[in-house]
């Protein structure tokens, strides 16, 4: 009885944001929503410190509490983007998100050759799908879990997306799905921070090691894909720009010994966005950093 009746009110607040989104400019639904987002990031860091834990000097500045307040209110800001992905097509929203880099997967589509997306839990990556499928992007991504246990939020989003004939997501019991949704040429995003799966040791920067999943190299190297690093920069106030970086040259994705060097040079395209930005990077993604061995 509990969960169903925390169920319904989340599936009210929804309702609610998708209505005022309907009524209100960009501008006046951010400013109405901010003191929520406050008041909501403020409780959540009130009592708690970011735990002491070592990482690389330019990222030593965003364990502080107000560090943490700050990313926890953008983050709850721009979550609700999420509530209606299918109007960030829409001329009111288009020039909220401006997309680098989009040439390298255009040039994969008229080469008939599918797209995986490598990123990481970085900044604003839960709407990096709904901006790029607002793009014309067929996209979808993997993420963790089983699809039965999908929540009535995911399912609700899931039928207000845009690209109506092309999934959102693919769970981890339905990889073989997956694979055939890349197969016929489309774009699947797959995370370098999962836990699971095969993992490898990549230089991350001086000292310092990124514990790297390596199941989007061993996704590309299957079907013949390009592999494409993603990143997404809040700009704040609800605008974002996305980068897509320079694809992995094939080469390095015909053998398994080359997989580290792969991953080495999808690190080298994302790391300098995560030092202009260190504010955005999330404990997920800094869980996956170790000292290496020679530092």
């Amino acid at each position: 009885m509990k969960d169903s009746f925390k169920s319904t009110c989340g599936l009210f607040f929804i309702f609610f944001i998708r209505g005022l989104e309907r009524v209100l400019p960009v501008r006046g639904l951010y400013m109405i929503l901010k003191p929520y987002a406050f008041a909501r990031a403020w409780l959540n860091t009130a009592f708690k410190s970011p735990p002491a834990v070592p990482l690389p000097d330019f990222l030593s500045a965003v364990r502080t509490r107000r560090a943490a307040r700050q990313v926890r209110m953008n983050s709850y800001l721009n979550r609700l983007l999420d509530f209606f992905p299918e109007r960030l097509a829409t001329v009111k929203w288009k020039n909220h998100c401006r997309i680098e880099g989009l040439v390298y997967w255009e040039r994969a589509k008229q080469n008939g050759r599918p797209v995986v997306l490598a990123f990481c839990h970085w900044s604003s990556y839960f709407l990096l799908r709904a901006w790029l499928r607002a793009a014309g992007m067929p996209l979808a991504a993997i993420e963790g879990g089983e699809s039965k246990n999908r929540s009535r939020f995911k399912k609700f989003r899931d039928r207000m997306r845009l690209l109506p004939g092309i999934p959102n997501t693919f769970q981890l019991d339905q990889l073989r799905e997956a694979s055939g949704f890349l197969a016929a040429g489309n774009a699947l995003m797959v995370a370098l921070d999962h836990a699971a799966g095969k993992q490898m040791a990549v230089p991350f920067c001086a000292g310092w090691n990124f514990q790297m999943a390596a199941g989007a190299v061993r996704l590309a190297a299957r079907h013949q894909a390009e592999l494409i690093p993603a990143c997404i920069i809040d700009e704040g106030g609800w605008r974002f720009r996305i980068e897509l970086g320079r694809p992995v040259p094939g080469e390095l994705l015909n053998a398994e010994t080359d997989w580290i060097r792969a991953g080495k040079l999808l690190m080298e395209e994302m790391i300098p966005h995560f030092q202009s930005h260190p504010e955005q990077c999330s404990s997920k993604m800094l869980e996956r950093l170790e000292r290496s061995s020679a530092a």
